[in-house]
């Protein structure tokens, strides 16, 4: 895929989770209530493919990319708390949000640094 299909796929992908985390929680089955900690898995996840996305679609100055995600986080729970659902915001999630950016970007790291070595070096 070009860059500019991993941009379409982002951009997508940030609308959806705007659209998914300002819904109503309405059912017992929901993602964020599946299980102890679920949601903040969600988060790590989410942020974490976001992260590769955005590196994928041509980004590579890594602390913008970093802020702007968080950013993005930000104003998701700041529209959960404007919204007349049963939404709140968290500072929790916004946490969870940064371990996902933190973990992607490590292990982006790590993978271009093993390319580089030779093959008895990547044990």
């Amino acid at each position: 895929m070009s860059a500019r299909h991993w941009r379409a796929l982002l951009v997508v992908l940030m609308m959806t989770g705007v659209l998914f985390a300002v819904r109503p929680l309405s059912s017992r089955l929901a993602p964020e209530t599946l299980f102890l900690h679920s949601d903040k898995i969600a988060h790590v996840l989410y942020f974490g493919l976001l992260w590769l996305l955005a590196r994928r679609a041509g980004w590579r100055a890594a602390w913008p990319l970093a802020i702007g995600l968080l950013g993005y986080g930000v104003l998701i729970e700041v529209a959960q708390a404007l919204t007349p659902t049963d939404r709140s915001a968290s500072l929790s999630d916004v946490v969870a949000d940064a371990v996902g950016v933190a973990l992607a970007w490590w292990y982006e790291r790590r993978s271009v640094r093993s390319i580089g070595q030779p093959e008895e070096d990547r044990r």
